[in-house]
């Protein structure tokens, strides 16, 4: 902890050497985040890239002492969301859950993968706020239930049965929607 709060001061100072310590650390404790967003490795290498740009112009106001990859790892997905409300014309995100034994959640991900960023976005709006936190957090954060109940109060049982019943009414809302019966989901 004390050579990362070393590397970190080193940085703020612009040492090269220090920023490249920072950027090796971070893409290796941080690159999965931004790789939920993209759609494959040149694309999340470039988002990555920009998100640690803005790591390195924020350091001064990151709090020494306290989660600097969880600081970062913030930074880092908000600039892949960003990246992610751009881009109109091509599917931009990676399948949700890679589980070959649940196939009607493979047929979920196929669909989803196959629909349109803004799609995807609205699709998911449409679930009740909890399912939609819950469903956000756990496929497109990577937190855990015990997270999900440390960061916004839900009990992890709650979490749990929250993202079935949001995975079943994404699939429901996929199979019942005349605007997808272009992407054969369903038939």
């Amino acid at each position: 902890m004390n050579q990362l709060k070393h590397i970190i001061e080193k940085c703020i100072s612009q040492d090269r050497l220090a920023q490249q310590q920072l950027y090796e650390y971070s893409y290796k404790h941080l690159s999965t985040a931004v790789a939920l967003y993209t759609k494959d490795q040149s694309e999340k290498d470039w988002i990555f890239n920009l998100g640690m740009l803005k790591v390195f112009k924020s350091l001064e106001k990151y709090t020494t002492g306290t989660n600097y990859l969880g600081w970062a790892r913030t930074i880092l997905v908000r600039t892949a969301i960003d990246a992610f409300r751009k881009k109109k014309t091509e599917d931009i995100m990676a399948p949700l859950v890679h589980n070959e034994a649940d196939e009607n959640l493979q047929e979920l991900n196929a669909a989803l993968n196959a629909i349109e960023t803004n799609e995807i976005i609205g699709i998911i709006q449409r679930l009740p706020e909890k399912e939609r936190i819950v469903f956000t957090m756990f496929e497109m954060d990577g937190y855990s239930h015990i997270d999900i109940e440390r960061e916004v109060g839900i009990k992890k049982n709650t979490s749990k049965w929250l993202l079935s019943k949001a995975r079943k009414s994404l699939k429901e809302i996929i199979i019942n929607s005349p605007s997808l019966n272009h992407y054969f989901y369903g038939k």
